[in-house]
């Protein structure tokens, strides 16, 4: 499980990382950053919704930091744009 939840991070970070670049360079386009934003988000909900249940009971206790980061990383999900919208923005862009 922890092979899998690193790997997910790794993945997820390159991607952002790509994404900050072509925004330095003026070159980021904002389904691209769509994408960022949306996978960076699902990422670190799936990630550390596993982190709690490995954790168990103590999971949910605010003295272990993994239940606050999994309380405060909700929010990535909706501000700046809602994941859905997100989705909703790069489907759009597929042409389908």
């Amino acid at each position: 499980m922890l092979a899998e939840l690193v790997t997910q991070t790794e993945v997820a970070e390159a991607f952002v990382d790509k994404c900050v670049m072509a925004h330095v360079r003026g070159e980021l386009t904002a389904i691209d950053a769509a994408k960022a934003k949306w996978w960076a988000a699902q990422t670190q909900s799936e990630v550390l919704d596993h982190c709690v249940q490995l954790h168990g009971g103590y999971g949910f206790m605010n003295e272990y930091r993994v239940a606050r980061a999994w309380r405060d990383a909700r929010v990535t999900k909706i501000w700046a744009g809602s994941n859905e919208i997100m989705k909703e923005l790069i489907g759009r862009d597929l042409g389908l």
